[in-house]
């Protein structure tokens, strides 16, 4: 681990960067111990040990369990879907399945994608979902 972190340091000054320490983190994937040299680039600080990590809207933990992702990435789904439930309720579509089909397709798959929750959060919400380019 120390061996990765001083080539991300190395390759950090080549390149004029700098590592955020007070955003990093170690994890530690499919090993049973926790005690690892975890020294960081340039500071020398002690990065904190985690469990698991969000990485691009995605939940991973050290055993890389993908119930854990799965229960992670399926509340924004299911917070869609409420919403969209809830929308053809107020303008009585219920009854219109392509239109269910439609919403579901266009607001809720979405809200299961990171890039969708990043950029496209604007243009869910009613009225401005055809404002996207």
């Amino acid at each position: 681990m120390q061996t990765m972190l001083n080539k991300l340091r190395t390759y950090a000054e080549k390149k004029g960067l700098t590592v955020n320490t007070a955003k990093s983190e170690v994890v530690h994937f499919n090993s049973k111990s926790l005690s690892f040299a975890k020294s960081v680039p340039n500071d020398g600080v002690v990065l904190p040990e985690k469990d698991r990590f969000k990485y691009l809207g995605m939940l991973l933990d050290r055993g890389m369990n993908p119930k854990i992702a799965e229960e992670h990435a399926v509340r924004p789904y299911m917070a869609a879907q409420s919403r969209i439930s809830e929308f053809a309720k107020i303008h009585d579509l219920k009854s219109r399945p392509q239109a269910m089909l439609w919403l579901s397709k266009v607001y809720g798959i979405p809200a299961r994608m990171y890039a969708s929750q990043v950029w496209g959060t604007v243009y869910l919400s009613e009225g401005s979902e055809f404002g996207s380019q």
